[in-house]
């Protein structure tokens, strides 16, 4: 059986209501301080018609609103009366005639554009343009197709799906006539059956046809393929996107429940788990599209797919295969992944499902007390601490203090507290016990054990890292990473030379950015510092376009200033924050 319901957008509203049967839209524009006369537009004559009254909403017709679409117009390029020098900036007064009434134009536009950039928006913070929604229910082959409908745009045409930086250049919007409003539909389809998720858009003009996209390409220039666990995020941003700027919560939570309905026909179970991860009241708005994402791919238990298309789990090279109606799937999982099934791991599972990867840290890296499971698990503060910590230097460090001094006393040095600085100063020091571990003398080694990873022991194995990383090597870079050096707000981001002076760097900064050195000669990753006034203030590890590591002095993070500036370098250098 097919069921249809149909939503539209209340006139003047960010409300979006139920109907029984499909309307016809009527474009109205509203008169503002730079449209004269309020317009509604005939289909039947293909323009618009000034009007002083506004068509009622009927069984058959919605009056919808079409906005202007904000485009900023760049500035003029302004040169002056030619009396004053070259270099000198051009303020007001230097202008010539004609230019002064270009810059005058260009404010005015620029106003223009202020203006349509808040009526572009309702009060949710969504689209005006998207006026209607359908969710298609087909309970015989178990789909949902959940279409919106928006006016399109032809300014957009090619540009950034959340149309974050539109400009075109100077004069905007007195060269462009009122457009004739046209739709576009675009259409997420779930299929319980397949476990598949599609998504459409329509120009909604006749000869144009439908075209299938992967929203994980978006503004991607690579055409590779993406393994499953970044293809899994990217679906996961592109969902989040478009629930954040365009969709409205209304219709997204009536989609939700036709589609767990869909899923307890499938699965045979009166109720579908929900991935609170996405439900929860602590999300400042429910995130309805991934929780169908994850249910449509693994009905039975959602929270789990997530874990499965982990990063992490790809890298341990876990191979599990499972399926999509079987309602014993967490209990396979958690066998095959050597976790105590258990009524406390369960608890902690139903609200972060990733503790069950926390817990596989944990058995490959020696523990088997139920008991320090549980201390780790039901404390949000202590999975943090290890979460935190790399698992190789983790796994590394548990076995040999294990068999030293047994699992309580190696869990309780993993636990104990920094001396106010945080996971950071825990996780270098563990990574440097791993990486340079034959060069540890045995007292060092026992007083780690013992007192843990305190300032003094970390301190100790900086010094050693930086005795063995003291080679002289000079560091060759490709014309890549040389682009990474800027200035910028009295900063200077730069690469260092050789590694000697990567020391310097970590000496100036209390931190093991030393031990990179050979990472960096074999262009593993690439080190770029910052200084501001002679002095080193930010180290960062940089892989292609990701950002991995930014810290200042003592493993801080940037705030403040720093964190300004590092914002700018991203943007000026399309790097990513991971």
């Amino acid at each position: 059986m097919m069921e249809k319901i149909y939503f539209y957008r209340k006139l003047g509203t960010a409300d979006f209501v139920h109907s029984k049967n499909e309307k016809k839209i009527i474009p109205v524009r509203f008169k503002n301080q730079f449209i004269r006369d309020t317009v509604v537009f005939d289909w039947s004559k293909n323009l618009w018609e000034k009007t002083d009254s506004i068509p009622d909403e009927t069984d058959e017709i919605l009056p919808a609103e079409f906005v202007e679409f904000p485009v900023r117009p760049s500035k003029p390029n302004f040169t002056g009366n030619g009396v004053l020098a070259a270099e000198r900036g051009i303020a007001i007064e230097d202008l010539s005639p004609c230019e002064m009434a270009d810059y005058c134009a260009w404010r005015k536009e620029e106003s223009r554009y202020f203006f349509n950039s808040r009526n572009f928006k309702d009060s949710n913070d969504s689209q005006k343009d998207y006026f209607a929604a359908e969710i298609c229910v087909d309970e015989e082959n178990l789909t949902l197709n959940l279409a919106f409908k928006r006016f399109a745009r032809k300014e957009i045409e090619g540009r950034d799906y959340l149309n974050r930086h539109v400009e075109s250049k100077f004069p905007v919007y007195s060269s462009v006539a009122i457009e004739s409003p046209t739709f576009t539909t675009e259409t997420i389809s779930f299929d319980m059956k397949n476990g598949k998720i599609s998504f459409s858009f329509d120009s909604g003009k006749p000869s144009e046809k439908k075209e299938d996209f992967e929203p994980w390409r978006l503004n991607q220039n690579s055409k590779r393929e993406f393994l499953p666990f970044e293809r899994h995020q990217k679906i996961l941003q592109f969902l989040g996107n478009l629930e954040s700027y365009f969709y409205p919560e209304s219709v997204l939570c009536e989609a939700y429940k036709k589609l767990s309905a869909l899923a307890k026909k499938f699965t045979g179970l009166s109720e579908t788990p929900a991935t609170v991860n996405y439900l929860s009241e602590e999300n400042e708005k429910p995130c309805y599209l991934s929780e169908m994402y994850v249910l449509t791919m693994l009905p039975c238990e959602p929270n789990l797919y997530a874990v499965l298309m982990n990063k992490e789990l790809h890298e341990l090279k876990f191979s599990f295969n499972y399926d999509r109606s079987d309602t014993n799937v967490l209990a396979k999982f958690l066998k095959k992944a050597q976790i105590s099934d258990h009524r406390v791991l369960r608890k902690v599972y139903a609200e972060h499902p990733t503790i069950l990867l926390l817990c596989m840290r944990l058995h490959d890296s020696g523990f088997r007390d139920i008991n320090l499971y549980n201390r780790v698990i039901e404390s949000e503060e202590n999975r943090e601490e290890i979460r935190y910590l790399d698992r190789k230097a983790l796994v590394f460090f548990s076995q040999y203090s294990i068999k030293k001094r047994g699992e309580l006393a190696t869990m309780n040095t993993l636990l104990r507290k920094s001396e106010d600085e945080g996971p950071y100063m825990k996780d270098d020091a563990l990574c440097m016990f791993q990486e340079y571990f034959r060069h540890v003398p045995e007292e060092l080694r026992k007083d780690i054990l013992e007192d843990g990873f305190t300032r003094f022991n970390h301190d100790a194995l900086a010094k050693i890292s930086y005795s063995v990383e003291n080679r002289n090597i000079t560091f060759k870079y490709t014309g890549e990473q040389k682009n990474l050096e800027d200035d910028i707000d009295g900063y200077s981001f730069r690469l260092p030379k050789t590694n000697v002076q990567m020391c310097e760097i970590g000496t100036a900064l209390h931190n093991c950015v030393a031990s990179y050195a050979e990472s960096v000669d074999e262009k593993e990753c690439t080190i770029v510092y910052a200084e501001k006034d002679g002095e080193y203030k930010i180290c960062i590890e940089v892989r292609g376009k990701e950002v991995c590591q930014e810290r200042i002095d003592r493993n801080a993070p940037p705030a403040g200033e720093e964190k300004s500036v590092l914002k700018k370098w991203h943007e000026r250098h399309g790097l990513n924050f991971s």
